[in-house]
């Protein structure tokens, strides 16, 4: 066994010290094993799955919402353009938000995959 002999203490607030104690007690560590795991051992950051998990569901339901009112406007405009009443170039830049939206869509998708495996 190591000869832990020094020592330095730190000042937190209590809301730091509490998320200290839940990150030390979810990894099943002491809170110093921990801080020192963390500090020099590379070990991976812990999340709250369970929070992650229904943070990004909301997400992902805010931009698909979003999503489906740019479809609806761009539907819109469509039926504006054939009649005369809508530039071919709103709808073009309408098209392209819906598309850009779409990619970062597919991005958080493809993050929280990552998050999931690592």
């Amino acid at each position: 066994m190591d000869n832990k002999v020094k020592r330095k203490e730190i000042r937190l607030t209590q809301k730091e010290y509490d998320k200290l104690l839940q990150m030390a007690a979810a990894s099943g560590k002491s809170v110093s094993g921990y801080i020192r795991a963390k500090l020099f051992g590379g070990e991976k950051a812990t999340i709250n799955a369970v929070e992650f998990l229904k943070e990004y569901r909301k997400q992902i339901y805010e931009m698909h919402k979003t999503g489906n009112n740019i479809n609806q406007l761009a539907h819109y405009a469509n039926i504006c353009i054939k009649s005369g009443k809508l530039s071919e170039s709103v709808v073009q830049e309408m098209n392209r938000r819906l598309g850009e939206l779409t990619r970062i869509e597919m991005k958080l998708e493809d993050a929280m995959h990552k998050i999931l495996r690592a």
